[in-house]
């Protein structure tokens, strides 16, 4: 299995709304792009200030194949477009075995 995850920092004075109806969107249009095992998003707690981004997805996938599949996908590249372009400032990601 294949776990994907990404951290995202927002551009500076991107309002509160926007991350929360990001991450909304995430959940309702993400889990269902074929391949997608598991699909968790959310907003960081404020823990630990200055060494955090501001929301975080956990993405399970049997292969990697799958985990192509939806990086290829629309649905996944709309919802970029739509939702995370505007207000994304910096995007890191790892992928590893489970």
């Amino acid at each position: 299995m294949i776990r994907h995850t990404v951290i995202f920092t927002c551009k500076p004075g991107t309002p509160q709304q926007s991350i929360s109806e990001a991450i909304e969107n995430a959940k309702h249009l993400l889990p269902g792009i074929p391949g997608v095992r598991s699909f968790t998003i959310g907003r960081d707690l404020g823990l630990q200030p200055g060494k955090s981004g501001e929301m975080a997805v956990v993405a399970d996938f049997d292969s990697v194949d799958d985990l192509k599949t939806y990086l290829d996908d629309k649905v996944h590249q709309d919802y970029i477009k739509d939702n995370l372009a505007s207000i994304v400032d910096t995007r890191i990601s790892v992928q590893f075995e489970i």
